[in-house]
């Protein structure tokens, strides 16, 4: 049990690492580093947000997204707005023009390799693969059930911390 446990792990490792790696390759494609590509979706998940929103959701530094929401506002695809309900703060959104480029473009490049590679297998073999990872998440879930684990968002930050 433990090797098919080692080969579970290390494929998932594997394949966290090759969706990590397409994303890299899609913000290289158009000009984006990863973390300008993360406040972008956020921007876009939330239609406006704010520098303190963004840090909290992207667990960044402040300065660290201020410098991301400069960079991008130069180059013309965040804009910043004074905030009417606070006068300290600026509500970010994404341009018209480059909310239009980016609808144009895959919004999903995870999907769209996963996809690709998808297609290198017969329908078949798509099908036992899709199944397999549904009983897979179905176990695990039912594991964290059983274990009480029900806050994805806190084991998250525990499984970061413990990767440092």
């Amino acid at each position: 049990m433990d090797e098919k446990a080692d080969f579970l792990r290390e494929s998932i490792d594997f394949l966290h690492r090759y969706m990590a790696k397409s994303i890299q390759k899609y913000a290289e494609e158009h000009g984006l580093t990863v973390p300008q590509l993360k406040v972008i979706k956020q921007v876009l998940l939330h239609d406006s947000t704010s520098i303190k929103q963004l840090t909290h959701n992207l667990r960044m530094t402040q300065s660290t997204v201020s410098d991301i929401v400069e960079r991008l506002s130069a180059r013309g695809i965040l804009l910043k707005k004074p905030n009417p309900k606070d006068k300290r703060s600026v509500i970010i959104t994404i341009s018209d023009e480059k909310l239009n480029v980016i609808k144009k473009a895959s919004p999903k490049p995870v999907n769209h390799a996963i996809s690709e590679a998808l297609q290198l297998l017969t329908p078949s073999q798509q099908e036992t693969v899709e199944e397999g990872m549904r009983l897979l998440l179905t176990a695990v879930k039912g594991k964290m059930e059983k274990d009480g684990i029900d806050h994805l968002e806190s084991f998250e930050e525990l499984f970061i911390m413990a990767d440092k």
